[in-house]
């Protein structure tokens, strides 16, 4: 028995009176031991309290169950909706999940990637901020690879519709009157921001409406210290990177007297728990957040019995419009705050 006192097949073997490859054999189901002595082995290997390493069962066998997935910040509520789809999808099929945290860290990602592979049957990069570089050393491991939220080539791809999504919001703010719309945007390694500021920009013209764009990021706090600049801009309406941010932008705007929406709209992606309960309620694109990680499942499960991947599968939002966003009235610049 080892020092941790975990019982090894050695300690069986020993006590059973036999060598390790017969107890092997035995708790495997080989066909190659008497019946009378699997008997024995289990009983022995019960009585000490034996359990087997499944792992490096699996890895003996060629068939690992467990799938990789990499994430940029566990505490975005977006990523642990995602992983309850994936998980609950995995596990129907025999599958466990791996997460790694990359601290929205390119490098680090990267490094969770190869040292994840090398334990797993498949891998899934959640929002990967792996830059092109990374992404071609990650999709040349020997196991396949699904992207969450950012469409490549071979290999799986489940993403939201950002082209549909650009329209819902556009079209929203636009209809109360909006014309100068201003975008906080999210961290610069991010390929959804990429895509939310494509797909706005083209949107935009095609409505003939200004869209002016701002850096951000992320979480709470980049919402609240863009306040400053937003409330500087000549626009009359905000969309920001997702609803962290706006949720914080609006902390600020409430902070510092700015009413919302009477003197400016706000709106967000993602539509997370928070953004209906924040003050005042926001409005937001609502995804299937769960079914991104079933269908980035589906895709892996093909995959690994030898179908080629499928087209990627784009996800269309649905807007939910909350008291964040009203009519747009003529914009008197809105005073200094400090």
């Amino acid at each position: 028995m080892t020092e941790s006192g975990r019982v090894r097949l050695i300690d069986v073997a020993r006590e059973a009176g036999t060598s390790v490859s017969t107890v092997s054999r035995a708790l495997n189901g080989s066909e190659l031991i008497s019946p009378q002595v699997v008997a024995h082995v289990r009983a022995v290997a019960d009585e000490l309290g034996y359990r087997a390493d499944r792992r490096a069962q699996e890895f003996k066998l060629g068939r690992p169950r467990t799938v990789g997935v990499t994430v940029p910040d566990l505490a975005n509520p977006f990523f642990s909706e995602v992983l309850k789809g994936l998980a609950a999808a995995a596990r129907t099929d025999g599958h466990r999940l791996l997460i790694g945290e990359s601290g929205e860290d390119p490098e680090e990602e990267l490094r969770l990637v190869e040292e994840i592979a090398d334990h797993s049957a498949a891998l899934v990069l959640c929002s990967s901020r792996l830059t092109r570089g990374g992404l071609e050393k990650a999709l040349a491991l020997p196991v396949p690879v699904v992207c969450i939220n950012r469409t490549v080539k071979n290999a799986g791809a489940v993403a939201i519709d950002y082209r549909a999504a650009s329209r819902l919001l556009l079209d929203h703010l636009t209809g109360l009157g909006h014309r100068r719309i201003l975008y906080v945007g999210g961290p610069a390694s991010s390929w959804s921001d990429a895509e939310r500021r494509r797909t706005l920009r083209r949107t935009a013209r095609s409505l003939d409406v200004t869209l002016d764009e701002m850096e951000g990021g992320w979480s709470g706090r980049h919402g609240y210290e863009a306040g400053p600049t937003v409330v500087g801009s000549r626009a009359t309406a905000v969309i920001t990177f997702n609803d962290l941010v706006g949720v914080g932008l609006l902390s600020w705007l409430h902070d510092n007297g700015v009413d919302v929406p009477a003197e400016l709209s706000v709106a967000s992606y993602d539509d997370i728990p928070i953004a209906a309960y924040s003050r005042p309620p926001l409005t937001s694109l609502r995804n299937e957040r769960a079914r991104l990680g079933e269908l980035a499942w589906k895709q892996l499960a093909g995959r690994l019995a030898g179908a080629e991947w499928p087209r990627p599968d784009l996800l269309a939002p649905e807007l939910v419009a909350r008291a964040s966003t009203g009519p747009a009235r003529r914009r008197v610049r809105i005073r200094a705050h400090g």
